[in-house]
């Protein structure tokens, strides 16, 4: 009875010492009036990983919204915020969304790599995101 009640214990103890902290962020923003969403975005899937950056010298790593769209005829992977403050995640359903530039290309060759876009969602916010690859 002893032995049941310590591997019942340990069983439980070890669980718990593997939870993982979820961070959330800041709550999507509205829609503005008068803004114009002129580019037409379709999304084909998406997905999350763990996006890591160094800060000092360790790595801070979150979860993050990966989506693969098409954008005037290129295939593109966005990246943006998983989690909203109101503790929702990010659902993209495959489809078509309106969204708008906010940083344009400055090279001349055209590469969209860390463009900036926003996309509108059904309820009318905002998901900010960035051009982070090429989806096949």
């Amino acid at each position: 009875m002893r032995k049941i009640v310590v591997v019942m214990c340990l069983t439980l103890c070890s669980t718990a010492i593997y939870g993982q902290k979820i961070r959330y962020g800041q709550a999507l923003p509205k829609a503005s009036a008068g803004v114009d969403y002129p580019i037409k975005v379709h999304v084909t899937g998406m997905h999350v990983r763990s996006d890591c950056t160094p800060r000092g010298g360790e790595a801070s790593c979150e979860d993050a919204a990966y989506i693969d769209v098409i954008v005037s005829g290129k295939k593109l992977e966005l990246m943006g915020n998983w989690y909203s403050s109101d503790k929702n995640q990010l659902r993209f359903l495959p489809g078509d969304y309106d969204a708008r530039l906010l940083k344009p290309e400055t090279k001349a060759d055209g590469f969209p790599i860390n463009q900036k876009y926003e996309i509108l969602l059904p309820d009318r916010t905002v998901w900010r995101c960035t051009v982070t690859g090429f989806s096949e």
